[in-house]
């Protein structure tokens, strides 16, 4: 299916806390302070932590980087396999290793309690629930055979056609 990233949610940014002569958004400039508009989201990249623009530019960006980013840039995050950029950087691995996930058809969507799981069907297929809520979760995955992918996604083992998941948790599994 479609992926969308918005600049910085690769690297953890929260939405940036910008002043009323700060903000370039006239929604927001004309709904201030209730509505601030969609300027804290749209802040300049962080690459780098020791420069005022986050190595974004030299000059002045049309928006502020704010301090509370530096220390979440692309630079501080290198390397670090814990980090946010890292977990984006092997879901998209995973992604591009599964081209089910991109081209595969959507099956036996469902959401019970507060999971929600289906299934991806092409050239292999893969059973994906995830639990949204912030208690634990039984899955009770389709009949057959299944073995866990995605361990480094924190996917939850698969065991006799069930999977027990954290909250916040996922199970990947392919049909084998």
């Amino acid at each position: 299916g479609s992926l969308c990233l918005y600049q910085g949610e690769e690297l953890g940014l929260p939405e940036a806390e910008l002043a009323l002569e700060e903000l370039r958004d006239p929604y927001g400039i004309q709904f201030w302070p209730e509505f601030k508009g969609r300027d804290g989201a749209r802040t300049p990249m962080v690459w780098v932590t020791d420069n005022g623009n986050g190595g974004f530019s030299h000059g002045h960006p049309w928006l502020p980087v704010k301090p509370p980013h530096l220390p979440l840039s692309v630079a501080a995050q290198e390397g670090d396999e814990g980090s946010t950029l890292a977990h984006y950087r092997r879901a998209l691995a995973f992604r591009r290793a599964h081209p089910v996930l991109r081209q595969g058809s959507m099956e036996e969507i469902r959401a019970q309690g507060e999971v929600a799981s289906f299934l991806r069907r092409g050239e292999e297929e893969l059973f994906c629930a995830f639990n949204l809520g912030d208690g634990p979760a039984e899955v009770v995955l389709p009949a057959g055979s299944w073995t866990t992918i995605g361990t480094e996604l924190g996917s939850q083992p698969v065991a006799a056609g069930r999977a027990s998941l954290p909250p916040w948790g996922v199970c990947l599994a392919k049909r084998v």
